[in-house]
């Protein structure tokens, strides 16, 4: 027993080792499990070397090797029920890849149990590579779970199948909808708390809210009190319309693009904001422009809450807690910052502190540009 867990955290350390949380530099494999309310999805990856060892079959990306590779993963994996009624699975993504270390078989494995029977309560059998290669094992963890509050940035081991033991037994106990909802408000507070550019991109925008602009300058003279909050409150707002609407996009219909641009066009973002405290380039319109930048910003969020719930309701809750959370830390902020901003408007001062923040924003958004291209 004792050597047994010593196992699962050596090879769990193996796997935080890692520079990216996709990353696979272990010869072990590795199954990913996401669980949802009537099904479970799980990312299968098996060294490349030691599948073509244990199955004979060729390598390449052929649509006859991924076809042998899905017929060698439905023989030798299987997802039974406590009564021994087998679930129902199917294998999808299909691939032979290289992200990091030596190249991999890698799949997505979705199972749905037999009526009556309980999505989080089951035995995984599993003799892939296993019966093959003695030493080789298989390392299974929790990655999303709804119904436990859990997220992927905290994974969990679950277990670990060798040669001399070939089948896992799961129980991920009663599912709570609260439990998940209020998991998804506080991913979103860590997420944009932990985002600085995200709230810079914000800031900026505030900076010159409590300003008139003429003549292709900021005024000294200041809005109204009353102005200059409905124009803050017109900018979050307008922010938030427009991340919502990518953050619905991609959960319910796919939306998505890679990330290196994403991130280069939130970088973007908060240069032109940070230009545009410092001398007005859209004066009047910076809620139009918090919506535009916000359907960018929000498809970084997506890539947070991406796959976070596998069916429709725990995807619309997530979303909706994600949100809240992101909008209680946006609050804070602007709560923090008004007075200060509408105080601070009414000196001479302000244009040279408005100036230097600006500056520093800017200087901020172009190393994040050249870090990110």
């Amino acid at each position: 027993m004792l050597t047994r867990a010593l196992l699962l955290i050596a090879i769990f350390a193996a796997t935080l080792a890692s520079p990216a949380a996709k990353a696979h530099l272990t010869p072990n494999s590795e199954v990913q499990m996401d669980f949802g309310a009537d099904a479970v999805a799980a990312t299968i990856i098996i060294p490349q070397g030691e599948y073509a060892f244990a199955s004979g079959n060729a390598v390449s990306t052929a649509p006859q090797s991924r076809a042998a590779a899905l017929r060698f993963l439905a023989r030798h994996i299987a997802v039974v029920a406590p009564n021994g009624a087998r679930w129902k699975t199917s294998f999808s993504q299909v691939a032979f890849v290289q992200i990091a270390g030596p190249p991999d078989l890698r799949a997505v494995m979705r199972a749905v149990p037999p009526a009556g029977q309980s999505a989080r309560r089951f035995t995984i059998r599993w003799d892939a590579v296993v019966d093959k290669a003695p030493g080789h094992n298989v390392l299974f963890l929790a990655r999303q779970d709804f119904g436990s509050g859990k997220d992927a940035f905290r994974r969990e081991i679950l277990g670990v199948v060798q040669a001399s033991q070939r089948t896992v037994f799961i129980d991920r106990g009663k599912p709570s909808a609260f439990a998940g909802f209020f998991s998804a408000i506080m991913l979103g507070m860590h997420h944009i708390a932990g985002g600085f550019d995200h709230l810079l991109f914000v800031i900026a925008l505030l900076l010159p809210a409590p300003l008139l602009a003429a003549a292709g300058r900021w005024r000294r003279t200041p809005r109204p009190s009353k102005d200059s909050l409905k124009r803050i409150v017109w900018i979050v707002t307008a922010f938030t319309v427009g991340h919502s609407i990518t953050l619905i996009g991609a959960a319910f219909l796919g939306w998505q693009l890679p990330v290196q641009p994403v991130e280069v066009m939130i970088a973007a973002s908060i240069l032109i904001s940070a230009i545009h405290a410092f001398r007005p380039l859209f004066p009047r319109k910076e809620p139009a422009v918090a919506a535009v930048f916000g359907l960018v910003h929000g498809l970084a969020f997506a890539t947070v809450v991406g796959g976070y719930g596998l069916d429709l309701r725990e995807k619309a809750l997530t979303i909706l807690g994600f949100n809240i959370g992101i909008e209680l830390v946006q609050l804070l902020v602007v709560a923090a910052a008004l007075p200060v901003l509408l105080t601070l408007a009414r000196r001479a001062y302000y244009a040279q502190l408005r100036t230097a923040a600006s500056v520093m924003i800017g200087l901020a958004a172009v190393y994040w540009l050249i870090e990110r291209l």
